[in-house]
């Protein structure tokens, strides 16, 4: 199938399927491990609702997305017919998913190429077909893409940051686009550390300091941009906590795929305010030491991968966040099969990891079906899922980050037989 194929196939199945059975989207709208308050396209609409009426959206607890956001949606949806506005908004979808899986083959060409320069790898990357038709034909982004769950857009914003950095090598772009995909849903704001260090290194001046320096004021300017023109825009600072106070404090209980639900619907209220602190610093607590493990020094131009720290740094704020959903790990698993001449050939658990995500995958919903509709079951049921949902990604880190510590262990002792090779982790 060539490359071309992928990308048409990718979009007809993402514009067609939802524009022919409309229904899918209402469906998986409502879905918990499609859906939550944060990114809800519900609550998009409800919005679009709202502004018809000249009513505070931030009024009444519903809308929970950024009022810049809000107004631009909004904008298509008034411009449009509105018996096009379905279709636009599949298309518009589709168009996003189909330049991330560009995004996505850029960077898997560009990693190529520098782990040559870097090391002695053997082999070729997967092609750009495989790459596109890796992403395009997830399962988990088509169902978030049929969701019209608004974390597409932060996906993109992410990806786009690291193209900015390793593809054009503009890393104070890059930070633009990070103030606003941490404007959208916060947690890529944590980013920052993994995406200074990725920049210093294809920088070729290698300056810390100024990348740093500077890189961080521009992603507080253009953060400090977007706040003021959302304040002048609703006329209201109450944005601010709808929008990020819910996700630091988990105010809207609402069960999803994480792990912040069970734990705060079941523990006293005395408790609260102290485990949603541990929580949230349990959430950003090891960006920095991956940052740091993984820093690619000049000193020692073989060791270390700042690519694969920001990827470890990502799966883990989507791990460990207050309202995940599918599409975060499956955005996750996308972006793994760029590191198939370093890290892949050094894991060993991948074939039990997707057995438990198929496993989960099926039995989430019939476990959430039991609590909930037919009342036969309760929330343990669909907590043991979020439980087996928190173990994949945790197989990920730890399959991954062994991986590439043996891959340096290589590349420093120069193995030639890599499958003899037997080392214990200390």
């Amino acid at each position: 199938m060539s490359l071309t194929a992928v990308f048409v196939i990718g979009t007809l199945v993402r514009v067609v399927v939802p524009t022919l059975f409309p229904q899918i989207t209402d469906a998986l709208a409502s879905t918990v491990e499609t859906s939550t308050p944060i990114d809800s396209f519900r609550s998009i609409q409800e919005a679009f609702y709202l502004l018809k009426n000249d009513l505070d959206v931030y009024d009444g607890g519903v809308v929970y997305h950024p009022p810049l956001l809000v107004a631009v949606l909004n904008l298509v949806n008034d411009v449009v017919p509105e018996q096009f506005v379905y279709i636009v908004f599949n298309v518009l979808y589709a168009a996003v998913d189909v330049g991330i899986a560009c995004k996505l083959i850029g960077i898997n060409q560009w990693y190529h190429q520098h782990q040559q320069k870097r090391s002695k790898i053997e082999g070729l990357p997967f092609s750009s077909t495989f790459i596109a038709a890796f992403y395009l034909f997830n399962p988990l982004m088509i169902l978030t893409n049929w969701s019209h769950s608004t974390a597409t857009f932060s996906y993109f914003l992410v990806i786009e940051l690291v193209a900015q950095v390793v593809v054009d090598e503009n890393p104070f772009r890059a930070m633009i686009a990070l103030a606003v995909a941490a404007y959208l849903s916060l947690t890529p704001a944590f980013l920052v550390a993994p995406l200074v260090a990725l920049a210093y290194t294809v920088s070729p001046q290698r300056d810390l300091t100024r990348i740093a320096v500077q890189g961080g004021a521009i992603f507080l300017a253009s953060i400090a941009t977007l706040v003021l023109l959302s304040f002048v825009l609703s006329g209201s600072p109450d944005f601010l906590y709808q929008c990020y106070g819910n996700v630091l404090f988990f105010d809207k209980f609402s069960p999803n795929m994480g792990l912040w639900w069970y734990i705060f619907t079941e523990m006293f209220d005395y408790f609260t305010p102290l485990y949603k602190g541990i929580f949230n610093l349990y959430h950003i607590i090891f960006v920095l030491p991956l940052t740091v493990r993984f820093f690619e020094k000049s000193t020692e131009p073989h060791l270390g991968d700042s690519f694969l720290a920001v990827v470890m740094s990502f799966a883990w704020l989507c791990f460990s966040k207050s309202y995940p959903i599918i599409g975060d790990l499956g955005f996750v698993l996308s972006m793994l099969p760029i590191f198939k001449n370093t890290v892949i050939p050094h894991t060993k658990f991948m074939l039990i990891n997707a057995l438990m995500l198929i496993v989960c995958l099926l039995l989430a919903p019939i476990f959430y079906y039991c609590w909930i509709v037919l009342g036969n079951g309760n929330s343990n049921f669909f907590f043991s899922m979020s439980l087996i949902w928190g173990g994949v990604y945790v197989i990920i880190f730890l399959d991954f980050i062994w991986g590439r510590l043996v891959f340096d262990y290589c590349q420093t002792h120069e193995v030639k037989d890599k499958n003899n090779l037997r080392l214990t982790q200390i």
